[in-house]
């Protein structure tokens, strides 16, 4: 490896997909209805009726944090790609004004 430098490749579609498909994720659990509500009264015995509202209010507490995840995950793809996308724009600017110094730039 003796003079080698590490590069990394990005796949910014991919980056942007990922944090498109999060959003969609996040959509569809705020769309989930509340279980207790669907399914509340299907149970004859009360004892199996008061567990599954426990099940349910948990699962309830949990999709909301993990919505809340997956939201900051998206955002967080989404203004990755968007970094990543600048900071390619900016260094090829750099590249062709160091072959081309006299050039006129975009935005000047």
């Amino acid at each position: 490896m003796g003079g080698e430098v590490g590069h990394t490749k990005l796949d910014l579609d991919v980056i942007k997909r990922m944090g498109t498909g999060l959003g969609n994720v996040k959509k569809a659990f705020e769309g989930l209805e509340k279980l207790t509500q669907k399914y509340g009264d299907d149970f004859g015995q009360a004892d199996l009726a008061e567990k599954f509202e426990d099940f349910a209010g948990n699962w309830e507490i949990k999709r909301e944090e993990l919505t809340a995840e997956i939201d900051t995950l998206a955002k967080i793809a989404k203004a990755a790609a968007e970094a990543y996308e600048d900071i390619d724009h900016q260094l090829a600017e750099a590249i062709r004004d160091a072959q081309d110094p006299k050039a006129p730039r975009k935005g000047k």
